[in-house]
């Protein structure tokens, strides 16, 4: 028996969001599929929720919807999945050149392949998947009317070419409904009156609008469609509705609409076809897709030194790194980036073998944190490489944009003072330490003058390279790190104490 599709540890935490402005009703046409999703998701296991127009922005994933609607210069988090429901027809996408950049920077997925197409050529961003509508039981929610007094059903906005269906129609007798910015239950009231349900393009692109009729065949309902000889549209689905040319509309539902036995069929025939589209099955080759094996070594702080055979992370966007992150960011390991290079991708503990940081650690405001997610990322026995500058060199302090340098003993607390950073269960060993010497530190080395007494010369180091490797906490060591902190903890509220005692009758700002 072939176990169930599951979603990949990336997608463990999901959230459904959908973009609804106050002036605009019709971002209410996402809901259904969004819906499905959303059941599609908690069906492979994952902690899924929804919400309008708020976002996760630690943990977790974003799958939006309607994020055309967004105003210029919004920015959505990086651990976002923009869903893409707009028929990407030429012309389109130049009144939202907004949302052409947001698929840019973003995992898409979208129903059509043609419109796949259409967005990886605009943005030139690979990372652009078709993800097909499915079925889910919940989507079976409409109970059909006792007495349907609605021959054809229509909804959505007019143009001439569907006016001139309707109004066929209705010459030909029968009674049409139409409804324009109705949608949920109210809408479904009409769906479960009506006797068939009519889908008629909008634009000459002739993409079947599978997101309409997919509600339909989720709830045994006999629709008619507009469908050319060269309609994008599934083949499963086309055997599931009545497909018809544009010109044979009218005649195809008056003669539905007149025989009762052969629409029940329509309906049946249709709900078992659209049943058998698994939409968890679905999403589940979908997510396998959307992240890329990285490299095993990471340049941090890449920088102008990127190098195509390591993952490049930095936290400026200007040098276009694999990665756009900071590890100094205590959400650690619970962060979910975007890579135009990857796809959607979360670091994970003990995942690298080697982490190179040159000139980078002299920048880092919070450097405890830095250094324990870079100790998680490696493996044991992986290498972390360093390159700093040195407290008593020129440049330890000419760049306004340091905020500390280093000498011997700045690697003390990451190895064998590790309980200092909270580090009870694995920690550094320095494995190297090397000192690149200025011209005068040369000149002192050339009269024989000892290492320790160059060190402490003023101007005669530039900059220090350190290796360290990641170790676990022997049993003992552990221990005494865990006492440590717990005696650091309970000595905290008296050392507090005190220091309100010193300072009574001091003003606080």
């Amino acid at each position: 028996m072939q176990n169930p599709p599951v979603a990949p540890r990336l997608f463990e935490r999901v959230r459904i969001v959908t973009i609804q402005r106050a002036d605009y009703t019709h971002g209410a046409a996402f809901r259904e599929y969004a819906f499905g999703l959303l059941v599609a998701f908690a069906a492979l296991g994952a902690r899924v929720d929804a919400a309008d127009n708020e976002l996760l922005t630690g943990e977790g994933v974003n799958v939006v919807f309607g994020a055309h609607l967004l105003d210029p210069g919004i920015a959505l988090p990086p651990n976002t999945i923009v869903v893409n429901l707009e028929q990407m027809r030429a012309g389109w996408p130049a009144q939202f050149p907004h949302y052409i950049a947001l698929m840019r920077r973003h995992v898409v997925f979208d129903y059509s392949p043609s419109n796949v197409e259409r967005v990886r050529e605009l943005t030139g961003n690979p990372h652009v998947h078709l993800l097909k509508p499915g079925y889910v039981p919940a989507l079976t929610t409409i109970e059909p009317a006792g007495n349907q007094d609605v021959d054809v059903l229509f909804y959505g906005s007019l143009n001439e070419r569907r006016h001139k269906i309707l109004d066929g129609l209705r010459e030909a007798g029968l009674v049409v409904q139409h409804l324009m910015g109705v949608y949920g239950a109210a809408r479904d009231q009409w769906i479960a009156r009506s006797k068939i349900v009519l889908n008629v393009h909008f634009y000459d692109d002739k993409i079947h609008e599978i997101v309409r009729t997919s509600w339909l065949l989720a709830n045994h309902k006999a629709v008619v469609s507009e469908c050319e000889p060269d309609t994008e549209i599934d083949d499963d689905v086309r055997a599931a509705i009545v497909a018809v040319p544009y010109g044979e509309l009218v005649k195809s539902c008056v003669a539905l609409v007149k025989d009762d036995a052969r629409r029940r069929e329509v309906e049946q025939r249709g709900f078992e076809i659209f049943a058998r589209r698994d939409q968890a099955a679905m999403l589940a080759a979908v997510l396998a897709q959307v992240s890329r094996p990285v490299p095993r070594r990471i340049n941090l702080g890449s920088g102008k030194a990127y190098d195509p055979e390591q993952l490049n992370i930095d936290i400026d966007p200007k040098w276009q790194p694999d990665i756009l992150g900071d590890l100094a960011n205590p959400a650690g390991l619970k962060q979910i980036f975007f890579s135009p290079s990857y796809g959607l991708t979360r670091l994970e503990a003990g995942q690298f073998d080697e982490i190179t940081a040159m000139d980078v650690l002299e920048h880092v405001p919070d450097l405890v944190t830095f250094m324990t997610n870079c100790l998680e990322l490696l493996r044991v026995g992986g290498a972390m490489r360093v390159g700093v500058p040195y407290d008593l060199s020129h440049g330890a302090w000419q760049d306004p944009t340091h905020v500390r340098a280093f000498n011997e003993r700045s690697w003390l607390y990451y190895t064998e003072w590790h309980w200092y950073t909270g580090w009870t269960h694995a920690r550094f060993n320095l494995a190297q330490l090397n000192m690149t010497l200025s011209p005068v530190g040369q000149a002192l080395k050339t009269r024989g003058v000892p290492d320790e007494e160059i060190f402490r010369t003023p101007r005669a180091v530039d900059d220090m390279q350190a290796v360290l490797v990641k170790r676990m906490l022997t049993a003992p060591e552990s221990e005494r790190a865990v006492a440590w902190q717990r005696g650091a903890l309970r000595a905290a509220p008296a050392v507090a104490a005190a220091g309100e005692s010193a300072n009574a009758g001091t003003p606080q700002l």
